[in-house]
């Protein structure tokens, strides 16, 4: 009998370790796609600002040769700015290749970006020369050879701006795709783990009559529910089984929580959560550098909401969090994308929108939840609201930071009101 046992014990470890084997390598992989699509997200991102900085450089070229100059602090920092994207964007390319996940138009892509990284700097030598030397004839040809240079670049220019289309349009399709990959992976371990389910019902059944202990458990498995363990009783091998398929049953709890990390959407209001949130606005800088666009945002906040919780406890606050959510997204455009950014915090991003127009909208936003009664409430909510636009801006965080501050100025002059740069609605 024990012999018997040992055997099936240890048929059950084998298929236990296959299966963890397998979630494990599939895990890793997953993790290097989604790792490789932060580096072409990057990539696409500093080949924007690239083009930027190159053309701010060659209009403050034109402005040298016009006799408009007035100071050279605005091209130093687009200097010192094109240097460090140049940098980034050589290692970024460099690890995709590494990973092996280029393709032809990666490859082409890659090539225009390498000639215009190797171009730059001899750019980059002949602007530091111009702004520094003082012999006007010698600094007007080398300003001459620096504006051919910059004009040569134009053609390389054109032919990436068409590859910044597709390659946006593959990684904004590579998310679900990742998604579904994910769902994939705990669907071959939970098989796995039903064979081993199977294998210790038959152990438990024939060798040491612990069948009817484990029923429960096997019932809560047919049904979905992963949350029971197993708990053994006096005889040594369902204690041996147990504690083997306790350990089994936390990997697959981990990797369901894992999966449910990737998603985009927050569980409890339904609107977008941080992830997607950061991944949109670092498209729409994108589009504002490329079209010279401006955007806004607004960074939305519950006043007192940790009063509400602790006086009406935590099922009211959340059921204040979607009533909030439903007027928020009843009060903005289809095109305006609202995300939940921590807590009771929310974003909301305005494409193509100036700072006088947000403002205008938030106001309204906030009279309406101001005048809304709530459903489990006697007294009214009001928020507190941050906004700021893209104007003179070139990442997203000096974007979130203009929002933020705005709203702590909102916060700190009496809450239940709206500021953008100083300005109270």
């Amino acid at each position: 009998m024990r012999e018997r046992l040992k055997k099936y014990i240890f048929l059950i470890f084998i298929i236990s370790i296959i299966s963890y084997g397998i979630s494990e390598y599939y895990s890793r992989k997953i993790e290097g796609e989604v790792e490789v699509y932060k580096q072409r997200n990057a990539i696409v991102y500093n080949t924007y600002r690239v083009l930027y900085h190159m053309t701010a450089i060659k209009e403050v070229l034109y402005t040298i040769q016009y006799g408009m100059f007035q100071s050279d602090y605005v091209i130093k920092e687009h200097l010192k700015e094109l240097d460090e994207v140049i940098e980034n964007l050589s290692r970024e390319i460099s690890y995709v290749f590494y990973t092996g996940k280029d393709d032809d138009l990666f490859r082409s892509y890659a090539h225009h970006v390498e000639v215009i990284a190797n171009l730059s700097p001899k750019i980059i030598e002949k602007v530091n020369f111009i702004l520094t030397h003082q012999e006007e004839n010698i600094k007007m040809e080398a300003l001459k050879e620096a504006i051919e240079g910059g004009e040569g670049l134009e053609i390389f220019f054109y032919e990436i701006d068409d590859f910044l289309d597709t390659e946006n349009s593959r990684i904004t399709e590579s998310i679900p795709l990742l998604i579904l990959k994910a769902r994939r992976i705990r669907n071959v371990t939970n098989i796995l783990f039903f064979i081993s389910v199977v294998i210790t019902a038959y152990v438990m059944f024939y060798s040491c009559k612990g069948f009817r202990g484990m029923s429960a458990f096997i019932k809560s498995i047919k049904g979905g529910d992963y949350s029971c363990n197993i708990d053994g009783n006096n005889e040594a091998c369902v204690k041996l089984v147990a504690s083997g398929f306790n350990t089994v049953l936390g990997k697959i709890k981990e990797g369901e929580k894992e999966s449910e990390s990737m998603t985009i959407t927050d569980p409890l209001t339904g609107v977008y959560n941080r992830r997607y949130f950061d991944l949109r606005i670092h498209e729409e800088i994108n589009r504002c550098v490329r079209y010279s666009t401006i955007f806004s945002i607004s960074m939305i906040d519950i006043d007192h909401f940790k009063q509400i919780n602790d006086t009406f406890g935590h099922q009211v606050g959340d059921a204040v969090l979607k009533e909030v959510v439903m007027l928020i997204k009843q009060n903005i455009r289809d095109t305006d994308i609202v995300a939940r950014y921590g807590g009771e915090e929310f974003m909301v991003i305005y494409p193509c929108t100036p700072r006088s127009g947000v403002l205008t909208q938030v106001e309204r936003l906030r009279t309406i939840i101001e005048a809304h009664k709530f459903a489990d409430l006697e007294g009214q909510v009001t928020v507190s609201i941050g906004a700021a636009d893209s104007a003179g801006k070139s990442s997203p965080e000096q974007i979130i930071q203009e929002a933020d501050s705005s709203l702590y100025a909102a916060k700190r002059n009496g809450r239940n009101r709206c500021v953008i740069v100083g300005i109270t609605a």
